[in-house]
């Protein structure tokens, strides 16, 4: 049972023959290493002969799972052990494919290498040579019983019973030895964990509760023929709530899959998913309180300097209006103290006078030059070396001073909220694209799939390899076309469909790059198709009759599929695009190069598109817009468009 923590034996077990049926033969292409959420990840790119797909498969392992794949991500410099498996396994041909008994353990086996996979504890991967010698491990590891490092013999771990493997007798043995219940017994002693040893308990009809060596012969006979039975069974992989099984349990259901691989991909990119959100919610919280202390710094830092600029401005004002009183002031320390009176003296004397500047002062600090003086009910602190003019303007400069802080702080706060506010990390990865993402495609707008070449092999493929007899090809009336096929999949072709690939013929022909307002397109079937020797690459002649069709306007739209919080670029026909996307624009030809175009059509639907889709629209390439503009060149039709 294939759970969050991992696949079992049992899982591996299926497992090594889906993995053998398509990888045997098969030859290592690159290997991508990635740092994981918990630990390490790998993508080994296989080139497989026996695969009905014409893309290389790819391998996904982690430390404690393993499947085929259709995700790869983007993946930076390679860590030293992805490169050294790739100067060691490029090249190399699958021989083999192997579980070491009924335990966590795959080996791929090829002409000059074994490279093991241990799926329990932290994991591990661990080359090895051709007689098991290690000759790097990604981890080195030590137990009391063996050693993971290079240049010793590999050693298995200690294995557990292989239920598979044992006959009668020996299942009869091992369970008089066990004191604990039946199901204790299939859980833990032969390794199958608790929910498939209740079904095997359920198919063989007896009570797990029962004490394992009190079983009967009969019992025994009876689960040792259900584990026989597991063993040969066809594989119906299912995905219940919280695990994944390789067949369909009796007490349960869940969603059926086509492969073990595909529903382990299904299952594990859910998990994936909720711990990724889980991690990026810490960091958003992380950032959001790091934010919000530089945020009330940088606020206590405004209203300080809004303070002081609101103050300095007062008492500057203050000391204009209040002229005279403090030129008086001045004047008269600064007289007394030329008199040769002492600085005890001038204070006894200003404390017996009754005269408004006596009773407005408040104190001198003649160490420090200054003069404390009450004017219009606030204290002003006053140089008594300079002149009121040179006071109020040292007032008025800390005025400017305080405000150019002031700016500067509400300049580097606006930074903060742009440059510190939390943001979702979008985990980009690449998916493996449908057969038909080789050429030109789009979906009609009653759903049928039509193609078209891209160059002289992808045209040779479209008529030869994709033409069958109930489809129907178009071709544009000028030399240097695409040949365009519907796929009818059996059913009828609708005038629509028929109008939309003759619009798609029209774009994808000379026409185009011409400049040509419409041109003529016609169809024909398959079988009129034919190839004499002289012709070249992604040529045909068409023998028989046409369907024509007449005067077919030169232009194709590009539009953005927003689904959930994913966003596809496709392009196609007016109408099929209008149908399948959720923001569009419509190009014709012209002069404009292709990335100055694509710019222009990328920045017209992010204004056209909802803001809780512009961030999915601006994480678009350019090149996902760029390939679909024909021979390059173009100009927005203006005036379309959602």
């Amino acid at each position: 049972m294939a759970d969050k923590e991992g696949i079992s034996s049992l899982d591996l077990k299926f497992l090594k023959k889906e993995l053998l049926s398509v990888l045997a033969g098969g030859v290592f292409k690159k290997i991508y290493q990635y740092k994981g959420l918990d630990s390490y990840q790998f993508i080994f790119e296989i080139y497989s002969p026996s695969s009905k797909q014409e893309k290389n498969l790819w391998l996904y392992v982690d430390k404690n799972k393993i499947f085929l794949t259709n995700t790869k991500k983007e993946a930076g410099e390679p860590p030293s052990f992805c490169m050294f498996l790739r100067k060691n396994l490029s090249g190399q041909k699958i021989r083999d494919i192997r579980q070491y008994k009924f335990d966590r353990v795959l080996e791929i086996v090829t002409d000059d290498n074994i490279l093991v996979f241990e799926f329990f504890s932290t994991g591990n991967v661990i080359l090895c040579d051709t007689f098991s010698q290690i000759i790097f491990p990604l981890r080195i590891q030590k137990w009391k019983d063996r050693e993971i490092r290079s240049k010793v013999m590999y050693k298995h771990p200690p294995s557990n019973y292989d239920p598979f493997s044992m006959g009668l007798e020996d299942l009869r043995s091992l369970s008089l030895k066990t004191e604990k219940s039946v199901g204790y017994f299939l859980a833990a002693t032969l390794g199958f964990g608790g929910l498939y040893s209740d079904e095997i308990c359920s198919a063989s009809g007896v009570d797990p509760k029962k004490q394992a060596n009190q079983m009967s012969l009969e019992d025994l006979a009876n689960i040792h023929k259900t584990i026989a039975e597991i063993s040969k069974s066809e594989m119906s992989p299912v995905m219940y709530d919280g695990f994944v099984s390789p067949f369909q349990l009796r007490s349960k259901k869940g969603k059926e899959f086509q492969s073990l691989s595909e529903a382990f991909e299904e299952f594990y990119s859910e998990k994936e998913e909720k711990k990724a959100d889980e991690i990026e919610k810490k960091e958003a919280e992380k950032i959001e309180e790091k934010q919000k202390k530089i945020l009330e710094t940088r606020e206590r830092a405004i209203e300080k300097f809004e303070n002081r600029e609101h103050n300095s401005k007062e008492i500057a004002d203050l000391i204009y209006a209040n002229y005279m009183l403090a030129d008086d002031i001045l004047k008269g320390i600064r007289n007394a103290k030329s008199s040769g009176k002492s600085w005890d003296d001038i204070k006894s004397a200003i404390k017996s006078e009754d005269t408004p500047e006596a009773n407005a002062i408040k104190e001198i600090n003649e160490n420090e030059g200054f003069v404390v003086v009450s004017i219009g009910g606030k204290d002003v602190k006053l140089d008594f070396r300079k002149s009121v003019e040179e006071n109020a303007g040292s007032y008025y400069s800390d005025v400017k001073i305080a405000r150019s802080k002031k700016e500067g702080a509400l300049e580097s706060l606006s930074k903060v909220v742009e440059l510190e506010k939390p943001k979702t990390t979008k985990r980009r990865s690449v998916r493996r694209g449908k057969w038909y993402e080789k050429f030109r495609w789009f979906f009609s707008s009653h759903g049928m799939l039509v193609i078209a070449g891209r160059d002289a092999a992808s045209n040779e493929k479209v008529v030869k390899k994709h033409a069958e007899d109930n489809d129907l090809l178009f071709h544009a009336d000028i030399q240097g076309a695409a040949f365009t096929l519907i796929k009818s999949d059996g059913k009828d072709i609708d005038p629509m469909t028929e109008k939309e690939a003759s619009e798609f013929a029209a774009a994808n022909s000379k026409a185009w790059s011409k400049n040509i307002g419409t041109i003529d397109v016609y169809s024909f079937k398959p079988n009129q198709a034919t190839k004499p020797v002289s012709l070249p690459k992604g040529s045909f002649v068409v023998e028989g009759s046409r369907k024509w069709y007449k005067d077919i306007e030169m232009k194709l739209s590009i539009g953005v599929q927003i689904n959930k919080e994913t966003a596809k670029v496709i392009s196609g026909p007016v109408m099929s695009v209008r149908s399948h996307s959720t923001y569009f624009v419509t190009i014709k030809p012209g002069y404009k190069e292709s990335l100055e175009l694509s710019r222009d059509i990328k920045n017209k639907i992010l204004l056209k598109s909802k803001p809780e889709d512009r961030y999915l629209i601006d994480n678009l390439p350019l090149e996902d817009f760029q390939k679909c503009i024909p021979s390059g060149k173009g100009d927005i039709e203006e005036g379309t468009g959602l």
